[in-house]
């Protein structure tokens, strides 16, 4: 990742969790100013505690990831209807999950 990516998403996470700089930093164990300088722009180089950062970042969106609305509601209409259908369900999900996803060309 080239590091004027890493300043955008580095402050699209900023706006996105309403974490500030210095929390980051000490949930990283990063300095504060380190935080900022990366968050600026000044930083013209991938270190570790880059790499700790995006890490941080990754596990965010994992873990606060929004389903579509669309597809809540499809899962919800189906699983009231029949709730005994989880399973197959989480079946079809898992088999979904291990598909490559497609490359910029469109193909596998």
């Amino acid at each position: 990742m080239q590091m004027q990516e890493f300043k955008k998403r580095l402050n699209g996470f900023f706006n996105d969790s309403g974490m500030s700089k210095n929390a980051l930093a000490k949930v990283t164990k990063i300095s504060q100013s380190q935080v900022s300088n990366l968050a600026n722009g000044q930083s013209k180089r991938w270190t570790k505690n880059t790499k700790k950062i995006d890490d941080f970042i990754q596990e965010y969106y994992q873990d606060n990831f929004k389903i579509p609305v669309k597809i809540e509601q499809i899962l919800k209409q189906i699983l009231i209807k029949s709730p005994e259908n989880e399973t197959q369900i989480l079946t079809i999900l898992e088999a979904i999950n291990t598909f490559k996803p497609a490359g910029k060309n469109g193909k596998k």
